[in-house]
């Protein structure tokens, strides 16, 4: 039996978020009350090389990283259904239940 999986490339792992800021200047709109904070900013965090790393990203780029998350979640599920599959049909016995045996008190 041979199982396929279907792959919309390109993938990408992470998630996206946005923030908003003030920034440093005292005199600044961002200070006010209520405050007019400047962004909104995109950000793709994900791990390169095993570390967690964020990066600023413009909101084309956002969009298109969020597609290829989306892409890439997909093949996560797609890869954890064949995963559940393949472990249902394994070469070995199902687990037995235990036989409970009497234990003799003196």
């Amino acid at each position: 039996m041979k199982r396929t999986i279907e792959i919309d490339w390109p993938i990408l792992p992470g998630s996206i978020s946005t923030a908003r800021s003030r920034c440093g200047k005292p005199r600044c709109a961002c200070k006010l009350r209520p405050p007019r904070l400047h962004g909104t900013y995109y950000r793709w965090t994900g791990f390169i090389e095993g570390k967690r790393t964020t990066k600023t990203i413009s909101k084309k780029d956002a969009q298109e990283c969020l597609r290829r998350i989306r892409n890439y979640r997909r093949l996560q599920r797609d890869m954890e259904r064949l995963l559940r599959t393949a472990l249902a049909n394994a070469p070995w016995e199902p687990p037995s239940r235990p036989r409970r045996t009497k234990s003799k008190r003196s």
